[in-house]
């Protein structure tokens, strides 16, 4: 019975833990707000929409076919690299929105989506470069020791991922009905609009529990009188699983944490994406059943690749 009734009574203790905190939830919602609305709307809505547009018609497709025989070769899919692409540019959960998409235009099927999703919905380089290097670790040059690790990784992280489901819609040439500019248009505002809205929702949802997580991980620091060199680890590591932003902001401003230990963490957090950027992920794929479990845990891989990569280049350097 208690299994059963788990969440409705984990909800009842949280909407209690919140009347009695709620100097906490507000700050945790407004700092989730700051976050969606300074990181997220300016880079993640023009692009979204942007992108819907493109998708709307046969030439995205047509142009990816061109090199389909190495997307075939090397990514087991047709058109991975378009997700791939502008979640390059665009960064979570913009792959997946993209997918989610592509899967609406009936360009692949379910087990081709959860697939793809595993390894294309990545971080965009401009948040590696300018968010984290630049106004994080104070050095645009280092940007090279996050992206290369991240976006080879996924590469190299599909090399490991089974697709054994036969190229469904690969297979025959599919000519998409064309819209108007105007449809077109007005479509894709009012997806981006809902995607980035849902997105929006999430990020204060977990922004909050990442503000209680704060309090709680201040107060066992000072019971248990961690070194502040291993409060900063275990701090960013444990705040940026639940938020991405916050756990590489926290290792970036630490003075304990050596550089390159730095990169290692950040190389992992921002793999990885974090609980926050995993739901946002869930929220936008509407079109198919995401199999949250394995997404999951082929993004922990991922970090986990991402970061041997980054101590190899550190060692190589």
């Amino acid at each position: 019975m208690f299994r059963r009734n788990f969440i409705p009574i984990l909800i009842l203790l949280l909407i209690c833990l919140f009347i009695l905190k709620p100097a906490t939830v507000s700050e945790g919602a407004f700092n989730g707000l700051k976050i969606w609305g300074y990181n997220i709307i300016p880079y993640l809505f023009p692009m979204s929409v942007l992108s819907n547009i493109l998708l709307k018609y046969n030439f995205i497709y047509r142009a990816f076919e061109r090199f389909s025989f190495i997307s075939k070769k090397f990514l087991k899919n047709k058109y991975a690299m378009i997700p791939y692409f502008i979640s390059f540019v665009s960064g979570y959960p913009s792959g997946a929105m993209t997918i989610n998409t592509m899967l609406e235009n009936k360009r692949m099927n379910d087990k081709e989506a959860n697939y793809l999703i595993s390894f294309t919905n990545n971080c965009s380089f401009q948040f590696i470069a300018g968010a984290i290097s630049f106004s994080m670790l104070n050095n645009f040059n280092l940007f090279k020791y996050i992206a290369v690790p991240h976006f080879t990784g996924a590469i190299i992280l599909s090399f490991f991922i089974k697709n054994n489901t036969p190229y469904s819609y690969n297979g025959r040439k599919i000519i998409q009905s064309q819209s108007t500019f105007h449809q077109a248009f007005s479509s894709s505002i009012y997806k981006s609009v809902t995607g980035i809205l849902t997105v929006g929702g999430v990020i204060v949802i977990f922004s909050v529990f990442s503000n209680f997580f704060n309090e709680v991980l201040t107060s066992l620091s000072d019971t248990i009188h961690l070194s502040p060199y291993i409060k900063d680890i275990i701090y960013s590591l444990i705040v940026g699983s639940l938020e991405l932003t916050n756990g590489c902001s926290i290792v970036s401003s630490s003075v304990y944490v050596p550089l390159e230990l730095k990169l290692i963490i950040i190389n992992f957090l921002v793999s990885f994406s974090g609980m926050s950027v995993i739901f946002q992920t869930f929220a936008v794929t509407d079109q198919f059943e995401l199999e949250l479990k394995n997404y999951v845990a082929y993004k922990f891989i991922l970090g986990v690749i991402s970061a041997l990569i980054c101590i190899l280049m550190i060692i190589l350097n």
